[in-house]
């Protein structure tokens, strides 16, 4: 095996070859992909949008902002299931998409499983639990700026526009995969 210096050239007088510079075109390595690969591909776009779909029927995507304001929910579920689906959704998803080619559908996904975690993150911000634990309470009053109160107003905003751009990334990742049908 050939040595490689600290700064990534090789000490060795003859570096070591690829299996594509040993080949004389007759293997398999100088084939294109075969069908079987783009239909895997196909199944494991599939599996990962299945699971992501989970997170979408979790949320609520309102059409407008008036929408929302008249509402006000968040999602169909507590924080802590969404919490809960969402660490599910990452450990069996996240590993996957590295197995697309890429893509704008990896692309699509990827930004799909971003923005949920990215609604999950701001929704915890403003998130106040139901048990409360005596323990972690702390009694030094705390004082909040103008600033920080008209940040934690807009933080549903936030959290509601991080599923909407979630949906709208999941639909045109949905709509790629029926494209390559």
């Amino acid at each position: 095996m050939a040595q490689i210096s600290a700064n990534g050239q090789f000490t060795t007088q003859y570096p070591v070859k690829s299996e594509r510079q040993f080949s004389t075109g007759n293997t398999s390595t100088s084939q294109p992909k075969s069908e079987a690969e783009p239909r895997d591909d196909r199944v494991l776009a599939t599996r990962i949008v299945a699971a992501l779909r989970r997170l979408d029927d979790d949320v609520l995507v309102y059409r407008s902002l008036g929408d929302f304001e008249a509402d006000g929910r968040l999602a169909r579920v507590h924080f802590e299931v969404f919490k809960d689906d969402l660490q599910d959704v990452i450990a069996e998803v996240e590993p996957m998409p590295s197995q697309l080619p890429q893509s704008k559908l990896k692309i699509e996904i990827s930004n799909a499983l971003a923005s949920y975690q990215d609604g999950e993150f701001w929704w915890q911000k403003i998130h106040q639990p139901r048990v409360v634990s005596i323990s972690a309470m702390s009694f030094v009053e705390t004082t909040r700026t103008p600033s920080d109160t008209v940040l934690l107003s807009t933080i549903p905003h936030t959290v509601v526009i991080h599923w909407k751009q979630a949906g709208n990334y999941l639909k045109r990742a949905e709509e790629l995969m029926n494209q390559k049908k």
